[in-house]
């Protein structure tokens, strides 16, 4: 796929927000007040394909939003209340898993009459949830954990189990982890010196722990030049002469996009999934890298989007979906940026 041919839709919520989902065509915002509010996404996306706003075409198609968060009231479905600021969340099976001060919880999101279900009393700051349905908890100074969240998967061999589907698999401080397959990169304090994988195998549901071993961090020789899309990444002139900032074209083309912004083709892997993946798979893939201080979106080695990993509080992308694993949204410090990369046609 060429590169004019993959567009760039980045949306900005202005607010101060805890967390954020995607799920089975609902969207899930968590306010600075403790309220989670669930907007309906397909209304809002077929809102949006009738929002007149400027593409930009150098040197990628893009084009920009900025919304206020009154704007989504009408999409608005429900909101609930929290006693405490959430620390991070999942979705899996129409249940909400999430973690505060307080300890780790369950909430079902398809029960009328649901309540929220105290699973342990140990807050985790990062629960991760893997492409085959395994969930891993970060709790920093207290380890890595992991919540058999499917009934597909059991421990067979001796492991620290708190509840009956709760597990220690590390007492090693834990700041955050990355599944690779069923095995799981483990990060500490330090990611120098503090990272290791976590060898795990699964035959018919039977999950053994194999080794644990130190990794080595692969983000050398990385740039500090910041830049972000729609700011010339090339140094190709301009269409028109229309100013240093920006670059674009006022002719005739337009571009054909599907109005839920879903995308056949296009999928965000993280830089691990890609180094896994067979070689007769998709080359079309957009591979997401995390490093000290840059956040990268690549399509071919090339940078789509550059973000600087010191303004990001958290970012999340959808690989278990179907419609959305070709987003990506970043929280920040003000806002919500939610970056849609879509196949047009020109």
């Amino acid at each position: 796929m060429d590169f004019e041919h993959v567009l760039t839709t980045k949306i900005t919520i202005k607010g101060v927000f805890q967390d954020f989902q995607l799920y089975s065509g609902k969207f899930y915002l968590w306010l600075s007040t403790n309220e989670l509010v669930i907007y309906d996404w397909n209304k809002w996306m077929k809102h949006l394909a009738f929002v007149d706003r400027t593409i930009y075409f150098e040197p990628q198609p893009t084009e920009q939003l900025t919304i206020d968060l009154h704007e989504l009231d009408p999409f608005k479905e429900k909101t609930v209340s929290f006693p405490e600021p959430v620390y991070d969340s999942a979705i899996f099976d129409h249940a909400l898993y999430y973690s505060d001060a307080s300890g780790f919880y369950r909430f079902s999101l398809i029960s009328k009459e649901a309540k929220k279900e105290h699973i342990c009393s140990i807050p985790f700051f990062q629960i991760n949830l893997s492409t085959n349905g395994r969930m891993a908890l970060s709790a920093r100074e207290k380890g890595l954990f992991e919540y058999l969240v499917s009934s597909h998967y059991l421990f067979v061999e001796p492991t620290v189990q708190l509840t009956p589907r709760l597990f220690q698999l590390s007492n090693r401080y834990t700041a955050r982890t990355e599944w690779r397959k069923h095995d799981l990169i483990q990060y500490g304090k330090e990611i120098q010196s503090g990272s290791f994988l976590l060898r795990m195998t699964e035959k018919k549901g039977l999950l053994h722990f194999l080794k644990e071993e130190p990794i080595h961090s692969t983000s050398g020789g990385e740039s500090l030049v910041i830049q972000e899309l729609p700011l010339p990444l090339s140094l190709s002139k301009p269409s028109m002469d229309s100013g240093i900032l920006f670059a674009f074209e006022r002719d005739t083309i337009t571009l054909k996009k599907d109005p839920l912004y879903r995308s056949k083709n296009l999928r965000l892997l993280t830089k691990f999934e890609s180094d896994i993946k067979k070689e007769f798979d998709s080359l079309d893939d957009l591979i997401i890298n995390q490093t000290t201080s840059l956040l990268t979106v690549s399509l071919y080695d090339v940078a789509l989007l550059t973000l600087a990993t010191s303004t990001i509080k958290k970012w999340r992308i959808y690989s278990r979906t179907r419609n959305y694993r070709n987003q990506l949204h970043v929280l920040a410090k003000n806002n919500l940026c939610v970056y849609l990369f879509t196949e047009v046609k020109r």
